[in-house]
């Protein structure tokens, strides 16, 4: 099932449990840039250890979002089940039917893309089932994260994802 509100395309997903390495964390709003880099820099060390093996695209899931501060999670897919490190801890993201949509650029109007999600999940009577994730697929663990090395922002590509009921 997909339709495209104001462009965007929204599509039904049956997800499988996904096993992850992530780094939960309360950050104040005026760090939070600074804390998802030292979170995917942790990650990355982890990463390249033997034994870990990534399996997807790094992503940040923001549990809740309160004024001044939010309980974010920034994480990676990996295989198997992984003994956490430091602050590096074994997740998962959940399984189930979720709603996704593509965000295309910079991040600055990121919220946007959340508020036409919001509208869907109205305009077809549907609730949220616990918080939803970004995937970043112009961002790749595979090497050291380097702001200075990512590509320009306006070709970005983040994926939204919203577990429903």
């Amino acid at each position: 099932m997909t339709d495209q509100p104001h462009g965007h395309t929204f599509e039904i997903l049956h997800r499988d449990p996904q096993t992850t390495a992530s780094i939960r964390m309360t950050v104040a709003i005026a760090r939070l840039s600074e804390a998802q880099g030292e979170g995917f820099s942790e990650l990355w060390k982890y990463t390249q250890q033997p034994g870990v093996s990534v399996e997807g695209q790094p992503f940040v899931r923001y549990h809740t979002f309160e004024e001044g501060e939010t309980d974010v999670e920034v994480g990676v897919p990996v295989a198997g089940r992984p003994v956490g490190a430091g602050r590096v801890a074994s997740a998962e993201l959940p399984g189930g039917t979720a709603v996704a949509t593509w965000h295309l650029g910079s991040h600055d109007s990121l919220g946007d893309t959340y508020a036409l999600l919001d509208a869907w999940l109205k305009e077809h009577d549907r609730e949220p089932d616990g918080a939803a994730w970004e995937v970043y697929h112009w961002f790749d663990l595979s090497a050291q994260p380097d702001p200075s090395s990512w590509p320009a922002p306006v070709t970005w590509r983040t994926q939204l994802i919203q577990p429903i009921r």
